[in-house]
């Protein structure tokens, strides 16, 4: 009997708010059918509320509590580790968004150790630089910004082609990582790995509601169109269309009304050299 893959979301940012990047992907991969395991760590004022809401959505989820201010201590931390050496071979581990007070950036690297050690595949959704030090562990996926992207390669303030950001895009796959999402805003996305480029633009929407979420929508639906078999070409096309849904809403799509934009969504294939 073959092993059933999990999938693993970590949320690190334990707001007042039920509002996390990954319980946000484990919400949308619920909708599209995929089942997921969402942890991290959360502030004991809302633990009971993101349960609450995980379980609403029958999700299931195994949070640590930080129970005492907004610092999260190292004691926490390690608890997440040793709750994570549960992965196994070919499961998914997805860390996605910024970390709280208390939480170095180089705990990423510790996470992704755990997944590596574990052959887990790693999905990466954090604005820091230290995701360069994890690409010798050679991530599955990992979905910079332009303005991440832009501040990893030292051009904070320069102002970069499309050309320029694929190209930097293609330098991060060179370093390690499998395949790069690189999220363009209401421009669009582009996915890169060792064989090529594609691109597409966004679909024209009328009106930006809230596009808080719109990146989490883009991952997690790209992840799940990977891990249905998707071609590049449909899956980039559906994760666009997804979040400029998200952007269109007041919450994350329920993906009735993404396939009419999905229709709007061209991905072409390009190649490094000429990407504009």
């Amino acid at each position: 009997m073959e092993d059933i893959v999990l999938i693993y979301t970590v949320t690190l940012d334990p707001s007042e708010s039920v509002v996390g990047k990954g319980i946000n992907i484990s919400l949308v991969l619920k909708k599209l059918g995929i089942e997921s395991i969402a942890t991290g760590i959360v502030n004991h004022k809302n633990v009971e509320q993101v349960a609450e809401e995980l379980d609403k959505a029958e999700i299931e989820n195994q949070f640590i509590e930080q129970k005492r201010g907004i610092k999260i201590t190292a004691k926490n931390q390690q608890k997440l580790l040793d709750y994570l050496k549960v992965l196994k071979a070919g499961d998914i581990l997805v860390i996605a968004g910024g970390f709280a007070k208390g939480i170095d950036p180089v705990y990423l690297t510790d996470l992704a150790k755990v997944a590596d050690k574990k052959a887990a595949g790693l999905v990466v959704d954090v604005p820091y630089e230290n995701v360069l030090d994890i690409l010798p562990m050679n991530p599955l996926l990992i979905k910079p910004n332009e303005t991440e992207l832009k501040h990893w390669f030292e051009k904070d303030n320069q102002k970069v082609t499309t050309k320029e950001l694929i190209n930097m895009a293609h330098d991060l796959v060179v370093k390690g990582a499998q395949h790069v999402l690189l999220s363009l805003g209401a421009n669009g996305a582009a996915i890169v790995n060792m064989m090529d480029a594609l691109m597409a633009h966004a679909p024209e929407i009328e009106e930006v509601v809230d596009s808080t979420g719109s990146g989490d929508a883009l991952l997690g639906t790209f992840l799940a169109g990977m891990l249905k078999g998707y071609m590049p070409v449909k899956n980039l096309s559906d994760a666009i269309a997804a979040g400029s849904d998200t952007a269109r809403s007041d919450w994350l799509t329920d993906f009735r009304t993404t396939p009419a934009l999905q229709k709007q969504v061209i991905a072409r294939r390009i190649t490094f050299e000429e990407a504009e």
